[in-house]
């Protein structure tokens, strides 16, 4: 048994079944030529470690939105059974911007969304990347953040759950009054403010689903140009560019985190596989 766990597993159990899911993903954008590439602490691993750093607990994919809408529409007939997409479109009460690919016949349980009426299985995030104007960004993040903030009031009001978002009370206000609209307008209109430049010609993209005040915009072309690397004995996708990425992300990765920093980030407190 090694030294990090998850519930009563070790941690690289739960990191075997994530890996069915990964391949699940890599096959079905194979097959249909859609672009993805690992994200975050997974192509870290795929870069250091060539497979999960040993403490992850997740795995990150990440795609131009273009892609990730083909993803979303080609899984609705070729997903395996084993599997199932969830996102704020397929699950009414789903509390995030971006889409989980779950494992169907487990459980896996975060302290922060227990109380939802969601699916609660071993998941794989998939994060769309949308193209930007650069000037308007900070808006355009505090739209979608205003949006997000919202819906979760409404999401805590609705399964009675007390939780204090922000001690800014002009914030709360805003979100308060915001949580007034149904869930179906509130999505549409995170939807479109995430979107909204992908119409136009842009040399920068990000996360606008999933903003990070770390993070700057990144040249399109990390997201389209990719090569294999090798996870896990296996072979995925990643940036060309991954260098430049991981920089922006992780500074120097050539150093280790703090000891105190070597953890799963979930909080899990139900789990089976």
């Amino acid at each position: 048994m090694g030294p990090y766990k998850i519930c009563q597993y070790d941690i690289k159990e739960v990191q075997k079944s994530l890996l069915e899911i990964l391949i699940e993903l890599d096959r079905i954008c194979r097959k249909y030529e859609i672009k993805y590439s690992l994200e975050g602490g997974s192509l870290l691993g795929a870069i250091k470690y060539k497979g999960f750093v040993p403490w992850d607990d997740d795995i990150d994919v990440i795609m131009e939105r273009k892609e990730y809408e083909r993803f979303l529409k080609v899984c609705k007939r070729e997903l395996n059974k084993e599997f199932f997409l969830q996102n704020n479109r397929t699950v009414y009460h789903f509390p995030l911007n971006y889409s989980k690919l779950h494992k169907r016949g487990t459980l896996y349980v975060q302290e922060s969304i227990a109380h939802l009426k969601i699916h609660q299985g071993l998941f794989i995030d998939i994060f769309p990347v949308d193209h930007i104007c650069p000037p308007l960004l900070p808006l355009q993040v505090a739209l979608v953040g205003a949006l997000t903030s919202a819906r979760r009031v409404k999401l805590n009001r609705i399964y009675k759950k007390k939780e204090v978002l922000t001690r800014n009370a002009l914030k709360l206000l805003i979100y308060q009054i915001l949580s007034i609209f149904p869930l179906w307008w509130i999505n549409f209109f995170i939807d479109v403010a995430c979107k909204v430049f992908n119409i136009f010609p842009s040399k920068y993209a990000y996360e606008v689903c999933n903003p990070n005040r770390n993070f700057k915009p990144l040249n399109r072309r990390i997201y389209q140009e990719l090569r294999e690397v090798e996870f896990m004995g296996l072979r995925f996708l990643a940036s060309q560019h991954y260098k430049k990425f991981l920089k922006s992300r992780f500074g120097d990765i050539r150093k280790l985190p703090p000891v105190e920093k070597r953890r799963p980030s979930h909080k899990i407190i139900r789990c089976k596989l």
